[in-house]
């Protein structure tokens, strides 16, 4: 098979999808004395720049399903990382904040985050790190494209 063959059968999707398991098994093994995931990690980075939001904000800024986001926190409430406190103004309403020890090991958790970024691009020049977040980018750009047409398409129906 000619390299031009070789590409042609090459499926994006498939290369994203190694590596979101292998990104999912890393950071499932270098969080586990935290007792979170890689995504509550996520959650907790926006939270630690974004403290105070409401639960509706951070479920439209992590582009989850309500219970997602729900069950996420409920997880983080459970082990300390974050409270969550029913707004004076409207009792619909829950602000979340950090803790004192999301604050104390935030360090970490980001270091582990960037180790992961570290891995990935090993050996690339700075104009390929360049290009690889330039199409990234692009594809996270057609990727939210689709799925808004998805949602529009569904709202008609």
């Amino acid at each position: 098979m000619t390299s031009n063959k070789l590409e042609q059968h090459q499926s994006a999707g498939k290369i994203i999808g190694e590596l979101s398991r292998a990104a999912h098994v890393f950071f499932q093994h270098q969080f586990k004395d935290y007792s979170i995931g890689h995504a509550q990690v996520r959650t907790l980075h926006f939270l630690s720049h974004n403290n105070g939001i409401t639960q509706v904000d951070l479920t439209e800024y992590l582009k989850l399903d309500k219970s997602s986001v729900t069950s996420q926190l409920n997880h983080l409430e459970k082990n300390g990382y974050i409270n969550r406190t029913i707004s004076s103004k409207d009792a619909r309403i829950r602000t979340i904040n950090i803790t004192d020890k999301t604050k104390e090991i935030f360090g970490s958790l980001m270091n582990i985050f960037s180790s992961w970024t570290d891995i990935l691009l090993n050996n690339f020049s700075e104009k390929e790190k360049t290009d690889i977040f330039i199409l990234l980018k692009k594809m996270q750009e057609n990727a939210q494209t689709k799925i808004n047409e998805l949602k529009v398409n569904e709202e008609k129906k």
